[in-house]
Parts: C-alpha cells; sequence; structure tokens
C-alpha cells in the first residue's frame, strides 16, 4: 500500500499553558494542512522494518512508535515494512513527523480493518499535533491537541511558499522558551468568515513561538530579514515551532517563479504548495 502524507503549517499558535502532571502544553491553534508530502509504502513482510529515505531519523521515532502502539492496541501479529520517502524537512515545524504517524496509523487500520476513531488514544501518545492528522484540511485545534474542530470553509486564492533554511529547531526547546501562557485569543467571529482570502490571514495570523525563537536564535531572524527583502509577498511567518518560514501569495505563477528563485538565491529548499483538503 502506498499512501500520502502531508506536511501542515499554523496559520495560528498560542500557548497557553502547562500542565506540570505531564509536561505537556496546553494550545490554541488553527492549522492548514498543505500540499507538500512524504511518500509512504507499508506493506507486510517477516519482520517489523521502519526505513526512511532522504533523511537522517533516529531508530525511536513516531513511525516506530505508531506501528508498536497500534500492535500492542489491537493484538496484531502481523510484521509489516514501512519505508518513507522524506521530502517534508524534520525540525522544520511542519509537522512531518506526526504526519507520518497519522498517516501509517490510518494504513494500518484500513489493513486490519480498524475504525480510525480507535486511532486516536494511540496518536495522542505520539504527539499534539497527531490527532490533526486523522482529519486534516483546515481546523482549530485545542487542549493539548486532543480537541480538533474542522473549519466550515476553506482559504480562497492563497498559495503558500514554504522555505527551510536548513536550521533545525528542536521542539522541545521552543516550548522550554515559552514563559508567557497569557492567551492572546482568537476573535471567534472570525472563524465564522465565508470569505477566507489574505484580509483573513492577515487579520488572524499568529505564532507565539515566533518570538522567543527569534529571540534566542538571531540567525533565523536574518534570514527571515533578507528573505523579506528579496520576496514579494503579501505576508510571512514562522510555521509551529520553526524553523519552516511561510511567504503567502495569491498569484499561483507567482508563488512558482519566487519559489525556484529562492533556491538558486539563496540555497535553501523551497517548496510551493497549497492548502489541501481531503
Amino acid at each position: 500500500m502506498q499512501i500520502r502524507s502531508y506536511a501542515k503549517i499554523n496559520l495560528y499558535l498560542d500557548i497557553t499553558g502547562l500542565d506540570k502532571k505531564d509536561g505537556y502544553h496546553y494550545l490554541d491553534s488553527l492549522i492548514q494542512e498543505v500540499t507538500l508530502h512524504d511518500i509512504i509504502n507499508i506493506k507486510k513482510s517477516n519482520y517489523d522494518k521502519v526505513e526512511f529515505r532522504n533523511a537522517a531519523i533516529p531508530a525511536d521515532n513516531t513511525v516506530s512508535k505508531a506501528l508498536r502502539l497500534f500492535k500492542e492496541k489491537f493484538a496484531v501479529k502481523d510484521s509489516y515494512s514501512i519505508s518513507i520517502n522524506k521530502i517534508i524537512p524534520a525540525g522544520a515545524g511542519l509537522g512531518g513527523g506526526s504526519s507520518n504517524a497519522a498517516a501509517v496509523l490510518s494504513a494500518l487500520a484500513k489493513i486490519n480493518n480498524k475504525k480510525t476513531g480507535d486511532l486516536i488514544s494511540i496518536g495522542e501518545k505520539i504527539g499534539s499535533d497527531v490527532p490533526f492528522f486523522f482529519t486534516g484540511g483546515l481546523c482549530r485545534v485545542m487542549g493539548k491537541g486532543e480537541t480538533v474542530i474542522k473549519m466550515d470553509f476553506k482559504l480562497n486564492n492563497i498559495f503558500f511558499i514554504i522555505v527551510y533554511p536548513a536550521r533545525p529547531i528542536s521542539t522541545k526547546w521552543a516550548f522550554s522558551l515559552i514563559d508567557d501562557y497569557n492567551p492572546v485569543g482568537i476573535v471567534e467571529t472570525d472563524l465564522k468568515t465565508q470569505n477566507a482570502d489574505i484580509d483573513f490571514l492577515k487579520k488572524i495570523m499568529y505564532n507565539k513561538f515566533q518570538f522567543f525563537v527569534f529571540n534566542n536564535c538571531k540567525e533565523l531572524t536574518g534570514i527571515k530579514t533578507k528573505l523579506d527583502d528579496f520576496l514579494d509577498s503579501r505576508l510571512s511567518f514562522m510555521s509551529g515551532s520553526g524553523s519552516s518560514l511561510v511567504y503567502v501569495y495569491t498569484e499561483r505563477e507567482k508563488a512558482r517563479y519566487m519559489s525556484a528563485a529562492i533556491r538558486s538565491r539563496f540555497g535553501f529548499d523551497s517548496f510551493f504548495c497549497e492548502p489541501y483538503y481531503r
């Protein structure tokens, strides 16, 4: 079985608290799935094997955890060979690891005739972004990631360039920087829009991580300044805990052209992508 595992970007991301009992943070986020994706191949095998291509991923990773936890929960005896062709950069704030885990869990559920709803508890043990990827599209995510609300609108005439500046950011380190849990508060009326265009994004775009990460990583701040000067975009922001930078356009061909120009000018990985809905 071959499946696609899509990336995400955070259009809005607030960190609103810390549960000292388990160390997990509370968040409020508007997450958009995008067309940038990894390719995953899954087949039955004589023994369990997880292999990543194009990336050096530790042996204890989200996919190996997903496979192990799935087999434990459903008492599955079969073994699987899982090969992931990595395109989504790691340590980039794009949810690649969480997406891979959710995609593999969903595929295993299909193979073994299990319900997707039964996977939520497994996903929560792997990462706060995993539950989102069972739904995908455009969702508001709250709590520790377990509350996923699918939006009843889609982004209109929006195209993205995602730039990975070859500077991975540890999510754990980024969370350790947060010392302000006062909620910014996304305006509820904005989420009732029927015209989610560039003006909508300008109104709601926020990432609490960006202030703290930029203050503690001047290299990334300098890179964004150079890219901002070079790119003629309508809006730019950091996704998740970083380090990927997102540039927003309302013209598809302009976004494609500028994405290629970034690679030739700066040598950074650059991905043209669009909002993805299932």
